[in-house]
């Protein structure tokens, strides 16, 4: 059902996806959907959430076996990403055009902050401990850049041009997060 659902939702999205299309080509019925969602809004939001979690760990594998310091490795994780989001409409439409009009503002917030939010504390805590960045506090610093991936993200998901609009968001995210660089310290192996 989860299957379907997401497929369901990544090609016509939420508001064209009925429960009914859902039960029909998952062939369950109305009870069992309703057996494990109390509705299509929690049956969107557990899809949601497993496309979240798909993309952030399908480029963190993408990146994995990368070597360099920890600032590259992160940069070329988040690259990956944005890669997926110019590539997989299914993916911008669950998880930025639909997701926050579904979810609204505050909840879709929150599952992103969820996912993203502790990858960049955390990166930014070891680049902190390496020497490798400027003094900076670490989790508001976090949620600045959780909050311009997310917009460049959403620019990338409703460019006419994703993929041009992808370079360019690339781009000036590496000099918004390389900006933090302390260039006092040269950079030497992770």
């Amino acid at each position: 059902m989860l299957t379907t659902a997401r497929r369901l939702f990544g090609t016509d999205g939420f508001h064209a996806t009925g429960t009914t299309d859902i039960v029909a080509e998952a062939k369950v019925t109305r009870g069992a959907l309703y057996h494990h969602f109390r509705n299509k809004e929690e049956l969107f939001e557990i899809v949601h959430r497993a496309v979240t979690l798909e993309i952030s760990e399908e480029a963190q594998a993408a990146t994995a076996a990368m070597t360099g310091h920890t600032l590259q490795r992160a940069m070329a994780t988040l690259r990956v990403y944005l890669d997926l989001l110019a590539t997989r409409r299914d993916i911008q439409r669950i998880l930025l055009i639909d997701g926050p009009v579904v979810l609204g503002w505050e909840r879709w917030r929150a599952l992103r902050s969820e996912f993203a939010y502790a990858g960049w504390v955390q990166t930014l805590s070891l680049l902190a401990e390496q020497g490798r960045i400027v003094a900076v506090p670490i989790e508001p610093m976090a949620q600045i850049i959780l909050a311009a991936v997310d917009e460049a993200a959403l620019a990338v998901a409703h460019a006419d041009d994703p993929a041009k609009t992808l370079e360019d968001m690339a781009r000036a995210l590496t000099l918004l997060i390389g900006g933090l660089v302390d260039t006092r310290h040269a950079p030497g192996p992770a």
